[in-house]
């Protein structure tokens, strides 16, 4: 669930996309890099004298499809070879093939993961590019420079100076991630200093980077957390600048909130590989939530966490059914009640604060025990009033109503599926509580003790 609406909030950051002149022979596909789920591989042009070139594409877990393409200027040939080795066959069941205009494109149903090859044989001027329809995206960078915020697409610094920009990742199935700044031709200029920006968050990570004194963009490489090796390159090339121009404007309307000089954060950031922070839970368990008149209303959890370094984090858990079918209105979907902690991290006034206000500094090495009490989505819970309602009219519109009322009527018994953010249970193993919940008894233990409807 929380990629899924990480992805949404991505999309909506994108900007659109230029057509880049100087990079005639690159036919980009459509979307990619505006679409999380379409990236390029690999990205670069070069020059060919009838000598053969391979050129790597690695291919993580779960990519549903990838494309292969060059355009040249003189006749080539194109060649994949696999990760075993293997040249693959071009007429294979699960492979397209389209050629137009000196360019071929070939597209590739469910490949297998590892470091695939392009093998271009010819002559003259070419462009090859592989992109990725998959789960793991890298996106939506922007820089940072005196408040203002830059889009990569328009992005042209000085040569020589620091800039400082945020950059969005699937951190959910990234184990290790490094960015570089590459040449048009792919080749290595310099590695970019790079950290976590939350290590309670593994999708946003900020970058530090000296501006090279020619045009480059920027590549980013990884593993993901099967072991196998990702690579994706942002589409912009950027061209630096001899100064600084007269009359330089923000590319986002208002500017932005201030930002930290690089020398507040370059001392914790890493140059090369830099491996994702989560914080490690230890054992977990379940229990039925009972309301003050013995009555029960939801999901107690109890876990202890341990954190890697110190730092802020809200290791904040989410519940939702095991099995959800197409007909599923979100209901069922549990969220935070009350939650209590010991020991007490820094920056909190009372346990129950954890979830609702300020942000804790956890101490590497200490065991912390945390129990979260999680109630259906329909039931809202006044703090002031300290009592319960229920938000049944939400869903209230035609055909949503019937399908919400056998969600929260039904005896039949289901496990939740929890996951916690910032953790090393957050969407990378199935986790399921122990025990089993009939959500019906949930809705009549509300009437049994007269909460009321929602004003």
């Amino acid at each position: 669930m929380t990629s899924k609406f990480v992805r949404r909030f991505l999309l909506s950051l994108l900007a659109i996309l230029p057509v880049t002149a100087m990079f005639y022979f690159v036919s980009r596909p459509a979307n990619a890099q505006e679409d999380p789920n379409q990236q390029f591989i690999t990205l670069l042009s070069g020059k060919l004298s009838g000598e053969a070139r391979e050129i790597e594409a690695p291919v993580e877990v779960g990519v549903l499809r990838v494309f292969f393409s060059v355009r040249a200027s003189g006749d080539f040939k194109l060649e994949l070879v696999s990760p075993s080795g293997r040249i693959i066959p071009l007429n294979e069941p699960n492979i397209s093939v389209t050629e137009a205009d000196g360019k071929k494109t070939v597209a590739m149903w469910d490949p297998r993961p590892g470091l695939w090859k392009m093998r271009v044989t010819g002559s003259g001027d070419f462009a090859a590019s592989a992109w990725a329809q998959g789960e793991l995206y890298i996106c939506c960078m922007q820089f940072f420079a005196r408040n203002l915020i830059h889009q990569l697409d328009k992005f042209q610094p000085v040569r020589g100076s620091k800039q400082q920009a945020q950059v969005y990742a699937s951190g959910f199935n990234i184990e290790a991630l490094e960015f570089q700044a590459i040449s048009e031709q792919g080749e290595l200029i310099a590695p970019l200093k790079i950290r976590q920006s939350d290590y309670s968050n593994p999708y946003n990570f900020t970058l530090l980077l000296e501006t090279p004194d020619q045009p480059f963009r920027i590549r980013a490489r990884g593993r993901d957390t099967s072991g196998k090796q990702f690579q994706r390159v942002f589409y912009w090339l950027v061209r630096p600048l001899a100064s600084e121009p007269a009359n330089a404007q923000p590319d986002v309307p208002g500017g932005a909130q201030p930002q930290p000089t690089p020398q507040d954060w370059d001392k914790n950031a890493v140059a090369g590989e830099y491996k994702i922070v989560r914080a490690q839970i230890t054992n977990w368990s379940d229990e039925p939530l009972l309301s003050e008149k013995g009555n029960p209303i939801g999901v107690r959890v109890k876990y202890s966490i341990r954190f890697p370094v110190d730092g802020q984090y809200s290791p904040y858990p989410q519940a939702f059914p095991e099995r959800i079918p197409n007909t599923y209105t979100g209901a069922m979907n549990l969220k935070l009640y009350r939650s209590h902690i010991e020991p007490v991290p820094d920056g909190l006034q009372s346990p129950q604060q954890i979830f609702f206000s300020g942000r804790p500094a956890f101490k590497a090495g200490i065991t912390y025990n945390l129990t979260v009490e999680m109630i259906p989505g329909y039931a809202n819970y006044n703090e002031q009033k300290k009592s319960f309602c229920l938000a049944t009219r939400s869903y209230s519109q035609q055909g949503i109503r019937e399908r919400f009322e056998r969600e929260i009527t039904s005896d039949g018994k289901v496990r939740f599926r929890l996951s916690f953010s910032g953790t090393d249970l957050e969407g990378r193993t199935p986790v399921l509580t122990e025990n089993t919940y009939a959500p019906g008894v949930w809705h009549r233990s509300f009437i049994k003790d007269g909460v009321p409807e929602c004003q």
